[in-house]
């Protein structure tokens, strides 16, 4: 029982898993401390022979030198034996010469270092430096920094060699002619106007865009400015097949009474909708319908102009009538009147 323990003890942790694997004592990857107390039950419960299937298990057999025993090595330096012949190695201390280059000879190889174009794309990685390069490390270093070199068959240009894409500038006709289509466009929209020298101003939306002649077409075949000028529109020549929607609120459509259905408020839609057969087939009946409205219509004026008319009449022989009745009155009045004055001057006259 005590070898097992130590051998438990000392083992590993994949060891200790392995042990659980093979004899079934728990899973395989519980805790070291559950697997240890596991094989200490198997123990127990198999003292026969249950240490020796823990030993057998952790791959041990009854000499077991546990993993922390202590062994005490002894490392002795290894000294070369005196016997031995000694090597010496000489160095040889190699001084490299370096030229002076006076600035004449620096701007010589400036210009044999830098090449055309032409010449990079046809020149080898042995050929693109020049051999005078390597005189000096200092000259060295400020050619390889300008020179242009081929690596893999790519050139690389210098700084010198670079040509630089200067784009061509607009000549002047083609920009007096761009003017004038935009002039052209202007005046044929009623509703574009010039906004300075670069601008263009729409006045039905408000919009303002460049003076050009893709942009303003653009803008124009747009889905605001259609419905925008569609709004602006006057679809009189259409009535009365086409009035007003009756509901405010959609002002961008229009009422076909003919169909009596509602169209988009757009010239080709309409003249799209007269051309339908549902359209072709109800506009005789309409117009029927249309003609007999206003018979009846006519007819009821012509009896309310007649009901006008007597009406005058009427009130004129009354006030002709009044009028009559008034004048005799006043004359039976007066005739009172001079009788009273008679009467009174002959009583005057008794007296």
């Amino acid at each position: 029982m005590g070898k097992a323990l130590k051998v438990l003890e000392s083992a590993s942790r994949r060891e200790l898993q392995a042990l659980a694997k093979t004899l079934k004592l728990c899973r395989g990857n519980a805790k070291s401390d559950v697997i240890v107390t596991h094989a200490k039950e198997f123990i127990d419960n198999h003292p026969m022979d249950g240490e020796q299937q823990v030993l057998d298990a952790l791959g041990s057999s009854e000499s077991v030198v546990p993993v922390t025993s202590s062994q005490e090595v002894d490392f002795k330096n290894e000294e070369q034996p005196e016997d031995e012949p000694v090597e010496k190695i000489e160095t040889k201390d190699v001084c490299v010469e370096t030229k002076r280059v006076t600035p004449k000879e620096q701007e010589k190889i400036k210009s044999k270092q830098v090449l055309s174009p032409t010449d990079t794309s046809e020149s080898s990685p042995t050929t693109s430096l020049s051999a005078k390069s390597f005189e000096s490390p200092v000259t060295t270093t400020a050619s390889l920094a300008k020179t242009s070199f081929t690596i893999a068959g790519k050139t690389r240009p210098t700084a010198s060699a670079t040509t630089t894409k200067m784009t061509a500038p607009i000549s002047k006709k083609a920009g007096v002619t761009a003017r004038k289509a935009v002039e052209a466009l202007v005046n044929s929209a009623g509703d574009l106007t010039f906004v300075g020298e670069s601008r263009v101003r729409c006045s039905t939306t408000g919009h303002e865009m460049l003076a050009d002649v893709n942009i303003i077409n653009t803008y124009l075949c747009g889905k605001r400015y259609q419905k925008a000028r569609n709004l602006k529109l006057s679809f009189a020549k259409y009535a009365p097949m086409f009035v007003d929607h009756p509901d405010e609120s959609k002002t961008d459509m229009l009422w076909c009474n003919v169909t009596e259905l509602a169209i988009a408020r757009d010239e080709k839609r309409v003249k799209d909708h007269m051309t339908a057969p549902r359209y072709q087939k109800q506009l005789p009946i309409w117009k029927e319908q249309e003609a007999a409205k206003k018979k009846a219509e006519e007819e009821e004026k012509q009896r309310r102009a007649a009901r006008m008319e007597a009406l005058k009449k009427r009130k004129l022989d009354a006030a002709n009538a009044k009028e009559n009745d008034d004048d005799g009155d006043d004359d039976d009045a007066s005739l009172s009147k001079r009788s009273i004055k008679r009467k009174r001057r002959s009583v005057k006259l008794d007296k």
